[in-house]
């Protein structure tokens, strides 16, 4: 009796494993040019990172120490502690130590946003024994890797993403811990939605540390959020339907969690030798004063600027050059809706927490005065993996617009570089790699649109590839561009500079620039106007001073150094055009360190 086995499946090309591969090479991309002074973020990082500088000096972890009596206990120490240890207690206090703890928190939240979709992709496959079948359960395997890496390709590609995700001042702490709890209940939502004190006791530390990070009002929408697991996911009940057996133990679980995450919080209060001025400043200036309003609350809640709207678009805005693909994400959500509605059919588990965590968290930030769509970006992990769920399901018309943006986006970049050259009159200032990988971008874009089968592939890498040329073109200006001659830091060590700022805290920049020297500031809106350089040296022997491209610093003063800058906050006056017909003058000024000229 012969027996005969069915053919070996034909090995095919390891497309999962390339997908991976790119996924992990944009989470190493997050390390260009992040010690550098231009990278996106937060105006206020500098604030933060001057805090904690002045703790640090203190040799004491607590109370948190600045310049500024209006602008301490801003946040929890948390973030403050973070970088005294990073930047070794003022010992090794650059940009790139401040920011890594950063990075590293992105890429935890970057492996668990592929992990989830991964596993909700590949559902529960059942162990299986002929050929055929182990063929199949490994299509899926295969399949799922793809959607875990394009789910971690989108998520690195929000522009929230690299801008609060990298810099010092960041939203990935909180992120990491918040996200966290629900990343784990939609990984065994059965086990950890019935677990009688395990989980809650975990999930208290870790909302009570992502607190500590941010504020203790994260406590109301992760609460929130808990409590609609419980009830839809974990009794399988719709939200109104309150009045069911088990609901008291489901209630005493998220008070419990809440409470600790609260105590943990509170801590602060415990060991801050100021406790009252913690809570004037933190508990009522920072956080009570979100619910006032001059303008009255109705009118500042259906206001253009600052509005709800502000909230009911915040997850799209917050994707920027992924804008259409997740509005894309949402229609696809609510055909699929439609079409399961009156079937037995329903969205997993997992997928309905994501759900409820985006819910949440919009419905919490709707309620005070001051809206921001900051504070939505703890659940855009979630949106990730939302749009990885639906990337098969979201019309072509998305990821067509979606190109489009990034086209744009990576001709802007151009425009900035051909700026940049204009300024130093030096065509070598980027290498031709920039240019060539600028015009491949615009062109794949093109082509992703007009081409159907690229259009997804090309759609899941545009985002970064716009944000990477971003970080290539202010790149010049972190390196020797920027800065002044190692004799000039030299010199300036203990001597007093007066330096330009237009905002809170924007003079923590020089400490990175010409450390070891004594910052002054003075306000100047428009640094490159400023106009009274003679009473600055009144008060000190050296000044810095920046021009337009072209314009002399001052009359009577000598030049020892110059270096280029990149300008923020542009006035009005400039007006939009003026970036497309002067880039120059626009984005770019010279910096000057002058002194008075010898009597």
């Amino acid at each position: 009796m012969s027996t005969t086995s069915p053919d070996k499946p034909k090995p095919r090309f390891p497309v999962h494993l390339i997908w991976a591969g790119l996924a992990i090479a944009v989470a190493l991309g997050y390390l260009f040019g992040l010690g550098g002074d231009h990278i996106p973020r937060n105006g206020d990082e500098l604030v933060y990172a001057h805090i904690a500088r002045l703790t640090a000096q203190t040799g004491h972890w607590l109370p948190l120490v600045s310049s500024y009596d209006f602008m301490r206990n801003t946040k929890p120490p948390l973030l403050f502690w973070q970088a005294m240890v990073a930047g070794g207690w003022g010992e090794h206090w650059t940009l790139l130590n401040l920011r890594l703890p950063s990075v590293l928190y992105t890429w935890c939240i970057a492996l668990m946003v592929g992990l989830l979709t991964w596993k909700i992709v590949r559902g529960e496959t059942p162990a299986t024994t002929t050929v055929v079948d182990a063929g199949t359960a490994e299509k899926g395997n295969r399949h799922a890797i793809t959607m875990g890496a394009i789910a971690t390709l989108v998520y690195l590609s929000f522009f929230t993403t690299y801008r609060y995700g990298r810099p010092y001042l960041t939203s990935a702490a909180e992120t990491f811990w918040l996200f966290g709890v629900f990343f784990a209940i939609a990984w065994s939502p059965a086990k950890l939605l019935a677990s009688r004190w395990k989980f809650p006791l975990i999930a208290g530390l870790a909302i009570g540390i992502g607190c500590l990070y941010k504020s203790f009002v994260m406590v109301v929408p992760v609460g929130f959020a808990l409590a609609l697991c419980y009830q839809t996911v974990g009794a399988q009940l719709p939200a109104w339907k309150i009045f069911r057996s088990g609901i008291v133990a489901d209630g005493f679980k998220v008070a419990a969690i809440c409470a600790l995450a609260l105590a943990i919080f509170g801590l602060w209060f415990a060991i801050d030798p100021q406790p009252g001025e913690v809570w004037r400043e933190f508990v009522v200036g920072e956080n009570a004063g979100k619910m006032n309003s001059s303008r009255g609350y109705f009118k500042s809640a259906f206001s253009g600027s600052g509005g709800i709207v502000t909230i009911l678009t915040g997850y799209f805005s917050n994707a920027l050059f992924l804008l259409p693909l997740s509005v894309g994400a949402m229609v696809a959500a609510w055909l699929s809706w439609r079409q399961r509605k009156g079937t037995a059919q329903t969205i997993s588990a997992a997928e309905k927490i994501m759900w409820l965590w985006l819910l949440a968290l919009a419905l919490v930030f709707m309620l005070p005065t001051q809206r921001s769509t900051r504070y939505l970006i703890p659940a855009m992990p979630a949106l990730a993996v939302v749009m990885a769920l639906y990337w098969e399901r979201i019309g072509r018309i998305w990821f067509s617009l979606t190109l489009a943006v990034c086209m744009l986006g990576a001709l802007a970049m151009g425009l900035v570089g051909y700026g940049a050259v204009r300024a130093t009159q030096d065509p070598w200032v980027y290498s031709p790699l920039f240019w060539l990988f600028v015009a491949a971008t615009a062109l794949a874009c093109g082509s992703g649109i007009f081409r159907k089968d690229l259009t997804r592939p090309l759609t899941a890498l545009a985002g970064f590839a716009v944000l990477f040329a971003l970080a290539w073109v202010t790149n010049p200006f972190n390196g020797d561009l920027g800065r002044f001659r190692p004799a000039t830091n030299e010199l300036l060590k203990g001597q007093t500079v007066q330096v330009p700022s237009n905002f809170n805290g924007h003079f923590e920049r020089y400490e990175f620039i010409i450390p070891g020297a004594k910052i002054v500031s003075y306000f100047a809106e428009q640094p490159v106007d400023y106009a009274d350089v003679e009473a600055l040296f009144k008060t000190s022997r050296y000044v810095l001073v920046q021009r337009r491209v072209g314009q002399a610093p001052c009359t009577q003063c000598r030049i020892l150094d110059e270096r280029w800058d990149l300008r923020s906050r542009q006035d009005e006056k400039d007006g939009t055009m003026a970036a497309f017909k002067t880039p120059e003058t626009f984005w770019y000024a010279k910096e000057y360190l002058v002194e008075r000229l010898a009597p």
